[in-house]
């Protein structure tokens, strides 16, 4: 009888550990990105840009405290974004996407238009948050912007149905043209929210960000911004949208993480693969949508960010550093984040777009 129960407890206690909802080892990058960008208040600081705060890094970082189980820099980050971008109160308001220092030197909103890009991750982080730490307030504040999300920043377009715009405010470029950013949507997020929010049409904006991909993707190569036309479609966006760079690089990030049973990874594959560029050791920091001509030098983020991709597609591992040095800047970090963290096997997205449980036997 001993001997049966020593050996169930083995089985058991693996199962245990690897339910836990963080990894065991430490996470250098999101220790230093904490230092060096994130107040004690909560306030992450953009330093390449005069010190500014923005909704997406508030957002990123709340997401990077959950899966760090940092759950004391989680409340300072919830509770910085709710006081300085929503008026007090997050559940009301969606939060304005840029905080600084005015020309008389205030500090206050500069932009109160907010980016549902953060909205979106906000809204999911806070979601995992009341499942990891039972705490029901989180899942209030998440249903209620997800609610201010689908009334503000979600459009019926003519002939297409509902999308995502990338703000309230700005981006109908005139009564039968819209703007709109492909990197703004990551397909898993929108997968959980029609699980939270059934009566939504977050399956709907699904469809139609593959439809977008799928119709301005050119060999490979994603747009950073396009234009939907009511009559004529999705569109080239000549002013915006002629290279592939800072913004679309997340485009790839997205789909490398996406839970390979989600039917749109293979859907989306064709438009997101085959650019040669993206294989290089050097990467180039802009791609030219129109021809595939690449210029300049990437920064080290978007190593970062192509981890996770290169691995999917060439099972290339990345070796994680555990610093990126001085001056490697916000976006650097977040992208490192992202793509490491997930190389590393501290999160994974699930089948229906829900958070997994990170993996106990991450990198150390």
């Amino acid at each position: 009888m001993r001997n049966c129960f020593a050996a169930l407890i083995l089985l058991i206690v693996p199962l245990l550990a690897q339910a836990g909802p963080r990894c065991a080892a430490p996470w250098p990058l999101w220790q230093e990105f904490a230092k060096t960008h994130i107040q004690a208040d909560g306030r992450v600081m953009d330093h390449g840009a005069g010190d500014i705060s923005t909704s997406e890094g508030q957002a990123y970082a709340l997401f990077f405290a959950l899966v760090a189980h940092d759950r004391q820099r989680f409340d300072r980050i919830l509770k910085w974004t709710s006081d300085n971008l929503a008026r007090g109160d997050l559940r009301r308001n969606l939060p304005g996407w840029k905080w600084g220092k005015d020309e008389d030197g205030a500090w206050h909103v500069l932009d109160p238009n907010p980016a549902s890009d953060a909205d979106l991750w906000l809204a999911y982080s806070l979601y995992h948050a009341a499942a990891v730490w039972k705490q029901h307030s989180y899942r209030e504040t998440a249903s209620a912007l997800l609610k201010n999300i689908a009334a503000q920043e979600v459009a019926v377009l003519p002939n297409l149905g509902s999308m995502l715009l990338p703000a309230p405010y700005g981006f109908t470029v005139d009564s039968k043209s819209w703007r709109l950013n492909p990197s703004y949507l990551p397909v898993q997020l929108l997968r959980y929210f029609s699980t939270v929010d059934k009566q939504g049409a977050w399956n709907e904006i699904r469809r139609n960000t593959l439809l977008m991909i799928a119709a301005t993707s050119n060999r490979g190569t994603v747009p950073d911004w396009v234009l939907y036309d009511a009559q004529k479609g999705f569109q080239f966006d000549a002013e915006r949208g002629k290279y592939s760079s800072y913004e679309a690089i997340r485009i790839y990030l997205w789909w490398a993480m996406l839970n390979q049973q989600d039917e749109l990874f293979e859907a989306l594959r064709p438009y997101v693969t085959g650019t040669p560029h993206l294989a290089l050791e050097m990467l180039p920091e802009r791609v030219d949508v129109s021809d595939g001509t690449a210029s300049g030098q990437a920064p080290i983020g978007f190593t970062a960010a192509l981890a996770p991709y290169r691995f999917v597609l060439y099972h290339q591992r990345n070796r994680t550093p555990t610093s990126l040095g001085d001056g490697a800047g916000y976006y650097n970090y977040v992208l490192s984040l992202f793509g490491y963290g997930w190389l590393d096997r501290r999160y994974r997205f699930n089948p229906d777009g829900s958070l997994g449980a990170a993996s106990n036997r991450c990198s150390r």
